[in-house]
């Protein structure tokens, strides 16, 4: 979907919601505001972030990518600042990518690494959402626990699936390295493991998060089904068909919302604080990327075979030092 496109949705989506929107009850809900509470929000989510960005370099110390947890920290702030420009969130992950490849070449590596991170916390995010079905006191309509299982089923078919596209013979050469590269570091229990839990304390904080702001607006909504809310939301907000969500983020929670008797406009208030705590920490990004955190080369990053060698270290007993020592003798 082109540019133009989606700022038009973005702007169609508004309109609606504008022109349906009680302005005195939402100005009303803001008077009210706990804003205490809004600030442990954004505390929570900048949290979120920086163990988000400790996933990322676990799976990419695993394809030879040595930066310290402060640099990844500062390439995943800077991604954030880039989605408030860019549509969904690959626009943050492709400057990601830029930044951990640098001047090493080893592009399909840094891309390897990014999308493992997504996925990772995509499956757990997934497994929230069931959790939320299974665990929340009231009862939902049947469409809440079709969309719940239905995604999770289908991102399961997907991992599933994965193996079997190497066979693809129209495949092209790099789209089938970059596969077994993937592929090649999903075998690895250790990263996995470890990612894992990662993802399951920052897919945490994202329900926290959200959670703190509905209780910033009082909100009468059950722990548990925040579980489902946000991962789905948050979901929809992924779709390709508006600027950084805009638009979808409240539908998404009028939609969600109201099996629980929550009214539309406390559910837009609820998106538009969400979104606020979200611009708050991109902008923080902003910050960083005007400090100027370049990539940097790393001498470790290239092997003796070259800079197209993207193979996870532990796949190969030829990688590292002692490998270069081996195939010079």
């Amino acid at each position: 979907m082109s540019k133009y496109l989606r700022i038009g949705v973005s702007v169609v989506l508004l309109a609606i919601i504008a022109w349906r929107t009680n302005w005195t009850d939402v100005g009303a809900k803001f008077a009210q505001l706990n804003i205490g509470l809004w600030f442990a929000a954004v505390g929570v989510m900048v949290a979120a972030l920086v163990a988000s960005a400790r996933r990322w370099q676990l799976f990419a110390r695993e394809l030879r990518f040595s930066q310290s947890l402060p640099q990844f920290c500062a390439y995943y702030f800077i991604g954030a600042y880039f989605n408030l420009l860019l549509p969904t969130s690959v626009g943050g992950d492709v400057m990601r990518v830029w930044y951990l490849n640098g001047d090493s070449g080893r592009k399909l590596a840094a891309l390897a690494s990014v999308f493992l991170e997504r996925l990772n916390g995509l499956l757990v995010l997934f497994f929230v959402a069931c959790f939320g079905i299974l665990f929340t006191p009231v009862e939902l309509p049947t469409w809440i626990h079709a969309a719940v299982w239905s995604v999770t089923g289908a991102a399961l078919a997907g991992i599933i699936a994965l193996p079997f596209l190497r066979s693809i013979d129209k495949l092209p050469e790099q789209r089938r390295r970059q596969l077994d590269t993937m592929l090649a570091l999903m075998k690895h229990p250790r990263a996995l493991a470890s990612g894992t839990l990662i993802s399951v304390f920052v897919q945490a904080m994202s329900v926290v998060c959200v959670w703190f702001l509905g209780m910033s607006i009082g909100l009468d909504v059950p722990v548990a089904y925040y579980c489902i809310l946000a991962p789905m939301v948050g979901l929809l907000t992924l779709l390709p068909i508006s600027v950084n969500g805009v638009g979808v983020r409240e539908v998404g929670m009028i939609v969600f919302l109201a099996p629980l008797g929550v009214d539309e406009d406390s559910a837009k208030t609820l998106a538009f604080l969400w979104f606020a705590a979200g611009v708050i920490v991109s902008l923080l990004g902003g910050l960083v990327y005007l400090w100027g955190a370049q990539p940097r080369v790393q001498p470790d990053a290239l092997t003796s075979e070259g800079a197209d060698d993207d193979r996870p270290v532990a796949g190969n007993p030829d990688q590292g030092r002692a490998g270069q020592f081996k195939n010079a003798a």
